[in-house]
């Protein structure tokens, strides 16, 4: 069965709860967020087929986003150490391999760029989400951190797609 009903009110129930929250609570704001961005790194990684190691670093980050999911919605799961070293090897790895950029970039340029700049802008929005919580209930610094290197990262893989594609990228006229 792909439904409860147990929500139909309005109300939903974190693992480790003893009673429901409302679904406009801080924390399904978040965990929305979150989702979001792995829907969207979803359609991401599909339009990155043919670049295999792009699609597999996509998919690393929809693994990591369950792992912060399941920290917000109170699962027994544990961030590992290596969260954020994992993410900052990935992008040191990626940032010699790019094409000097010497100021902004205007959004565009190839397909895969923008659908992960677009992913770039629902990262710092779940940050910005998290933030939030972290003023209601303490949230882990690694996770906070994590969220903040990982729009960094979907700023890389972006560049990269389109130095890959040979696409050029527009600076913003001011």
């Amino acid at each position: 069965m792909y439904y409860t009903g147990k929500g139909d009110k309005g109300t939903s129930k974190l693992f480790q709860a003893k009673s429901r929250l409302l679904k406009s609570d801080l924390v399904f704001e978040v965990l929305g967020s979150l989702d979001e961005l792995n829907s969207w790194l979803g359609l991401c990684a599909a339009e990155a087929e043919e670049y295999i190691e792009i699609k597999k670093i996509i998919e690393y980050i929809q693994n990591d986003l369950f792992i912060c999911q399941a920290y917000f919605a109170q699962a027994n799961t544990l961030i590992p150490d290596n969260f954020l070293s994992r993410l900052e090897e990935k992008i040191d790895r990626i940032s010699p391999q790019l094409k000097e950029r010497k100021n902004f970039v205007l959004s565009g340029g190839s397909r895969l760029s923008s659908l992960l700049d677009v992913a770039r802008t629902l990262a710092r929005k779940a940050e910005r989400r998290v933030v939030d919580l972290n003023e209601k209930q303490k949230v882990k610094g690694l996770v906070l951190a994590y969220l903040n290197r990982l729009s960094s990262l979907l700023y890389v893989l972006a560049r990269w797609s389109n130095d890959l594609q040979g696409k050029e990228e527009q600076a913003p006229k001011y």
